[in-house]
């Protein structure tokens, strides 16, 4: 009889720990997450007027000394703000990234009600421009950042390497990554994961990058390894998502 109890008493141990294994997963990845580098503010500087002459004796970004770690106060808001995953918001990684790093150059912080306001007014111009909403290229996405946030100057950078993405970083730029979603293998994505996504490095440790990811609403300050983010970097592709170029997005301020 006290054996038949034991029993009984693990086996509903054993149904609780089931019933509640995606909650004590995301417990334990929060309280095993490491302590990242302090944030870095951003700061509107006016335009580099320098001479050629003297950019040539001061060295640009790529004579710097990469810090072994540096992270950018950057803001986050999921892609469904309102944990609605409707159509709309489900296909709104291109969205939200672009968003992210808007709100980051313009010093402001985001609310589930605006991010969710301003996801919908990109969406609607999106089908106005584009004729619909769905997955956009990285060219598209750029044309997008160009025409509706109203920046000038957006660069695609193909093949990057990983001292690249790390030099953007500490010009104080965040870099936008198209990825094959299911390729990041992030815990908190809905299974199976997205096919295409998109999510902005805002930083990085000894070896990894630290992402504001909207895919999930445990996105902010997502790690990755880099070899993680280097595989998974793909451009949309309409026939096979692991056959997409290689390519970064970099809006400038």
């Amino acid at each position: 009889m006290k054996k038949a109890f034991t029993i009984l008493i693990l086996l509903i141990i054993l149904a609780g720990l089931f019933s509640y294994r995606v909650e004590i997963r995301n417990y334990w990845l929060e309280m095993t997450k490491p302590d990242l580098p302090e944030v870095v503010e951003y700061e509107l500087v006016e335009k580099e007027t320098a001479k050629p002459e003297i950019k040539e004796k001061t060295g640009g970004a790529e004579n710097k000394a990469l810090p072994e770690s540096y992270n950018l106060a950057v803001p986050f808001t999921p892609q469904a703000p309102l944990a609605d995953w409707n159509e709309t918001f489900k296909e709104a990684c291109e969205e939200a990234a672009a968003l992210i790093v808007h709100y980051y150059y313009q010093n402001k912080e985001f609310t589930p009600q605006l991010a969710t306001e301003e996801i919908i007014k990109m969406v609607d111009w999106q089908k106005n421009y584009f004729g619909g909403h769905y997955d956009l290229t990285a060219e598209e996405t750029k044309e997008m950042i160009q025409k509706y946030l109203s920046y000038e100057r957006v660069e695609i950078i193909e093949n990057p390497s990983v001292d690249e993405i790390k030099r953007q970083l500490i010009e104080k730029r965040p870099v936008i990554v198209p990825a094959a979603g299911r390729e990041l293998g992030n815990p908190y994505f809905q299974t199976p994961g997205p096919i295409y996504h998109m999510l902005v490095i805002k930083g990085y440790t000894k070896d990894k990058f630290i992402t504001n990811d909207p895919g999930t609403k445990r996105g902010e300050d997502f790690l990755y390894n880099y070899d993680t983010i280097m595989a998974a970097m793909h451009d949309w592709n309409a026939t096979d998502i692991n056959l997409g170029a290689k390519k970064v997005i970099v809006i400038y301020p």
